[in-house]
């Protein structure tokens, strides 16, 4: 099935198309309608095996409702399985896609990058009425958009029927309001890391971009320290930057400073470890506090009780 929407040729005032292009592809056709004919498409698909190369264009979610489709996206690798999605975007010149074996039904739907950035636009200055034709792609970057995440509840029901429905022939919404919509709930999910990415201050495009950049990676390295007792001045020399700088540029792009990040981290870690049947003493141990009394103290600060009384039922 292959349906475009609108005119290709015409574009919105604001500059992004109003036509959407409608595809289902299966194991047979899938190289045959690979290519796209808008900026924005819907191309759900039923397929069993597969090793590609797709080029992003626009915000691309790839959402699977069954089965499991890996992704790599410069070396990282990304399982998107049963309700999960994963955004990439234009800035990646190449993705590779595989599917090994096993009956994936998902859904490909990719936006025109104007399109998202009137968007962001809007949850950035949501009272700047003046400025709705100055909507320009610096706003799509990298940082903003390459995750991996669970869809939530409106976001889950809206893909699923995009894709049972585009599956069937019975898509009886316009495809592009469809886009509208998901466009929609992809910024709202997102919202935290892309008004982190505007709190930082910096006169330039590309030095906000670079910083951003420098603090995904300090930030990830404290997602992995939690077993380790990394300094935060290492934290900031993998980001190639002082540690003070590092510590006033965290605060004020994420709200919190790097050390309560890190330790807030560990106390959601230790509830995990909790439920796997550790005691308390050997989580304490293994999320590096000096002892009991000050995983508690750390524990009680943050969830409001002592350990002892958070798993009471």
């Amino acid at each position: 099935m292959e349906r475009v929407e609108g005119s290709p040729s015409k574009q919105h005032t604001l500059g992004y198309s109003n036509s959407c292009e409608i595809v289902h592809v299966t194991d047979k056709n899938y190289h045959a309608l690979k290519g796209r004919k808008s900026k924005n498409r819907i191309m759900s698909s039923c397929l069993t095996s597969l090793e590609d190369e797709v080029k992003p264009l626009g915000l691309g979610i790839k959402f699977v409702a069954q089965g499991e489709e890996s992704y790599w996206v410069k070396d990282k690798r990304f399982c998107v399985s049963n309700g999960k999605y994963l955004l990439v975007n234009e800035t990646f010149p190449t993705v590779d896609i595989a599917i090994k074996k096993e009956t994936t039904r998902a859904v490909c739907v990719d936006i025109d990058a104007a399109l998202v950035n009137d968007l962001l636009l809007q949850t950035i200055y949501p009272n700047d009425l003046d400025n709705y034709n100055s909507t320009a792609q610096y706003l799509l970057t990298p940082e903003l958009f390459v995750n991996e995440a669970v869809a939530e509840k409106p976001m889950q029901e809206l893909l699923n029927f995009i894709l049972f429905s585009s599956a069937s022939q019975a898509l009886d919404r316009p495809g592009i309001e469809l886009i509208y919509e998901l466009t929609s709930l992809v910024v709202k999910n997102n919202e935290e890391t892309i008004k982190s990415y505007y709190n930082l201050e910096a006169a330039k495009l590309s030095t906000r971009q670079e910083l951003f950049r420098r603090l995904l990676v300090g930030k990830e390295v404290l997602d992995d320290s939690l077993f380790s007792n990394l300094s935060i001045k290492q934290v900031a020399e993998t980001c190639c930057l002082s540690e003070f700088r590092f510590y006033r540029l965290f605060k004020q792009c994420f709200g919190d400073s790097p050390y309560n990040y890190l330790y807030k981290k560990r106390i959601e870690k230790s509830v995990e470890l909790k439920k796997d049947g550790l005691s308390w003493v050997e989580i304490a141990t293994q999320l590096n506090f000096t002892d009991l009394a000050a995983f508690s103290k750390s524990f009680k600060k943050v969830k409001g009780v002592a350990p002892s009384k958070a798993f009471i039922h």
